[in-house]
């Protein structure tokens, strides 16, 4: 079947990227261990590429386990998968090039300014391919996200079924299961993640371009930050979305849809949008108010998890007939990693915990709890089971318990060594540790050691498998491919008068960006011309909406959603992209280059908004909204030329 087909393709490329980052992070451990000597220079190329391929190993493992449960009910389309399967693994081949060939070693997080202010340490056109190898990441997500949103609110009747807002009203006899609400909840979040992502990638990107344009820090730290630790965060709920079908099959019992799963998963949409920036609580000019916001929702997101998701899972297995095998014990061991790695992000939220542990190993050894020993068991777990059921046999349980074992031993005796030292003070993302502290860069790296002859014997025993796997294709008939559920209809944008009057109002508005007393304004502040390309961008988009919302285009538009994929994450870049001062600088001599730019600009709007048209009411208008607002949060940025 396709779905295991893309299921062996995007596990398989995950779990082989978090080896091979798995090796790099255990050449930096050994370093930093005095076992033999890394330059500063290879470790945090080392780190830079650690960091950005376990994230995105890990990503890929989770988005293949959640597109496998979940095609079984809902109607992913097979295409846009792999569109954002090469998208992503093009970006990753990037990330490679740029850190092993051109020496760049800015760290996975790019913070401003830092890839530009080399030292000589890599060459420019390396940060130009890391950045573009990240793009192509967040847009690899992107579409994902946008086919995953589009067909769970089409199947379900809308968001609010979609996420059991109408069930938690009463509204609704039938929710959708679990895995649909996890998986609407990722969608929303990792939209805004990416478009978010793209604003501030692309003004990098323009940034080495032209040489004269600034971005302001605590604005692209924001926005960096806002991007990479949603994405972290949404590989962990992805795979919860998995877990919600792969556990059942194991205890015999449903994991049914009920009000506190509901409530959960919406204060989840909230928590992850706004935990962000416990990375910037030591920067003291980042407004009290988001400061204590994020305090509140840095622990909040703690609760729906463990009250519900892991809790309700234990009881799901408690007291039933478990069936405990390679892949079960797996899948059931990665909710204590979830749990345990969990806190430790609980305990570094807190404000006065955070002032001493933030920048200390006690950070790496939280994230690495619960993405190695949660997400990456539960990405081994579903890879076993399906080696299981196409072998027809289950794991053998000498080899099985070894395995187990080591992994765990290697694992937690790994990350003890960094939580131990992380309360201490050790510092992280340090070459070279304080004087005495090598002892637990030697017991951590042991223990990983131990945790990778762990791996390599349940890998081994994967190949067994796979072996008798192959030899029984050839035994039974082929497998016949069982016919998708029917997605309902979808919506134009615009869908009544009202609405379409409002977009009118609204337009008639923008309008006056084009005024010439506002063109003149602006010509002495870089923000606020920027500002105005945006308004212009607006226009172009509220039209195109509206166009695409009338019965003739839209019966014209509907059915073609693939199209209008590529043209949402093309024309919102490159509207940012050409707002390049060094481009419209060079237009601004001749009235008529500028109209025309100005134009040009409103064009990318109105093709942006009539695309939007064909992806239904809710990821139209989603999408719609986040193009304009990336053009608005641009605007806040950018300035200099």
């Amino acid at each position: 079947m396709s779905e295991r087909r893309v299921a062996w393709l995007f596990v398989g490329t995950g779990l082989a990227l978090f080896a091979v980052m798995g090796l790099a992070g255990l050449a930096m451990r050994l370093s930093q261990a005095e076992v033999y000597t890394l330059s500063p220079s290879w470790f945090y190329r080392l780190m830079t590429l650690h960091g950005a391929g376990m994230l995105t190993g890990a990503l890929l493992a989770m988005m293949g386990a959640l597109w496998f449960v979940l095609r079984r009910t809902v109607p992913l389309d097979l295409g846009r998968m792999l569109v954002s399967y090469l998208s992503i693994l093009g970006g990753a081949l990037l990330v490679v090039v740029a850190v092993v060939l051109g020496g760049f070693a800015a760290g996975w997080t790019f913070l401003w300014p830092l890839p530009f202010d080399a030292a000589g340490a890599w060459r420019p056109w390396a940060t130009d391919t890391f950045l573009v190898g990240m793009l192509l990441v967040g847009t690899g997500f992107f579409v994902y996200c946008i086919d995953l949103l589009l067909q769970t609110c089409a199947t379900y009747g809308g968001l609010q079924r979609a996420l059991g807002i109408s069930y938690l009203r009463n509204r609704d006899d039938s929710p959708p299961p679990p895995a649909a609400i996890a998986a609407t909840v990722v969608a929303l979040e990792g939209l805004i993640a990416s478009a978010v992502g793209t604003t501030i990638l692309v003004a990098l990107i323009g940034r080495a371009i032209d040489s004269g344009m600034e971005l302001d820090a605590l604005w692209a730290k924001n926005l960096t930050y806002f991007f990479g630790h949603s994405v972290a965060n949404l590989i962990i709920y992805l795979a919860a979305g998995a877990v919600y079908v792969m556990l059942p099959g194991y205890t015999g019992r449903p994991w049914k849809t009920t009000k506190p799963i509901v409530v959960a998963w919406l204060f989840t949409l909230l928590f992850v949008a706004t935990a962000y920036s416990h990375h910037l609580y030591m920067d003291f000019v980042q407004p009290g108010w988001a400061q204590g916001f994020s305090s509140v929702a840095s622990f909040g997101a703690a609760l729906p998890p463990a009250v519900v998701t892991i809790y309700t899972g234990a009881m799901l297995v408690w007291g039933s007939r478990y069936r405990w095998t390679l892949a079960s014990a797996l899948l059931y061991l990665g909710f204590m990693g979830w749990a345990i790695g969990g806190t430790g992000a609980v305990i570094d939220s807190l404000i006065p915990v955070n002032f001493r542990f933030h920048n200390t190993l006690w950070v790496p050894a939280h994230f690495h709890t619960y993405l190695l020993m949660g997400v990456i068991f539960w990405a081994l777990s579903l890879l076993v089971r399906m080696l299981e059921e196409s072998s027809g046999r289950t794991a053998r349980e000498g080899v099985s318990a070894f395995a187990l074992g080591s992994l765990l031993v290697g694992g937690y005796g790994f990350l003890a060594a960094w939580y131990v030292s992380g309360a201490l003070g050790v510092p992280r993302r340090w070459a070279v540790h304080p004087e005495g502290t090598a002892g637990y860069s030697l017991a951590g790296a042991i223990f990983a050691i131990v945790f990778a002859i762990g791996l390599l014997v349940l890998l081994f025993e994967c190949a067994r498998l796979a072996r008798i796997a192959g030899t029984r294709r050839w035994e039974r008939p082929p497998a016949v491919d069982e016919p998708l559920p029917a997605a309902g209809e979808t919506a134009p944008l615009l869908t009544t008068g009202y609405q379409f009057g409002a977009v009118v109002a609204a337009t008639v508005v923008f309008l006056a960006s084009f005024a010439p007393q506002i063109t003149d304004a602006v010509e002495d502040s870089t923000r606020y011309h920027h500002l105005q390309h945006g308004a212009q961008f607006v226009v172009g988009a509220l039209i195109g909406a509206a166009v695409a919302s009338t019965p003739t285009v839209f019966a014209w538009l509907r059915h073609r959603a693939s199209v209008a994929i590529a043209v949402v994450v093309v024309a919102p870049a490159a509207m940012l992209l050409v707002m390049l001062p060094t481009i419209y600088d060079s237009l601004a001599t001749s009235e008529g280059w500028h109209a025309l730019f100005h134009l040009g600009v409103t064009a990318l709007g109105f093709v942006t908004g009539l695309a939007t048209g064909s992806l239904g009411l809710v990821t139209g208008r989603i999408v719609l909204v986040l193009s304009i607002g990336m053009a608005l949060m641009y605007a806040a940025g950018v300035t200099g030329g």
